[in-house]
């Protein structure tokens, strides 16, 4: 038998060569896709992660909005507009009232554009002790404010001393909302 003219283990040879190539291609087609799956896992289990890190985070911060509702009131009641500023004027007059001073709003100058400045001239009238206790009261009100300039007099009658004392007061506004 002459191996030449036997032409079958040339083709099995070939066949086989074929097949081999075939799996090599195959396995690595197969190992293109699983790589490629894995990267999207591995990208979908990270933004899972980030994504319940975010919902962790906002459940803490709802937690922590829940927690503080009542300073957050406190602090969003402390600033004044057009439609609060009678109810400050109102606890202006309450604390004359508890000081047993007299309050007398002289004008106000409320901004317009966001940079404005607020500010309201008052004056009191009372004995000094009145007065002192009206602007320690001053300091403890809600509103954020200074008194930029006050000017304090004895209040005189001709010729004649009262006794009493007149304040007038330029009370600037720091939390005016418009």
């Amino acid at each position: 038998m002459n191996l030449l003219n036997n032409k079958k283990p040339f083709w099995a040879l070939g066949l086989g060569l074929i097949i081999f190539v075939f799996f090599i291609f195959l396995g690595w087609f197969i190992y293109g896709k699983i790589k490629q799956s894995s990267m999207v896992s591995a990208e979908a289990e990270g933004k899972i992660a980030l994504l319940e890190k975010k919902e962790r985070e906002f459940s803490l911060a709802e937690s922590n909005l829940k927690d503080f509702g009542q300073e957050i009131n406190l602090l969003d009641g402390a600033f004044l507009s057009e439609g609060t500023f009678v109810d400050f004027l109102r606890l202006l007059e309450s604390l004359a009232r508890k000081t047993g001073v007299k309050f007398s709003a002289q004008n106000a100058k409320l901004p317009q554009l966001e940079k404005e400045i607020a500010n309201l001239n008052f004056e009191i009238t009372g004995n000094f002790r009145g007065v002192a206790d009206f602007f320690a009261l001053l300091d403890k009100i809600p509103y954020a404010g200074i008194v930029d300039n006050a000017n304090i007099s004895p209040k005189a009658e001709g010729q004649k001393k009262t006794g009493e004392v007149t304040a007038r007061i330029n009370y600037i506004i720091f939390n005016f909302k418009i």
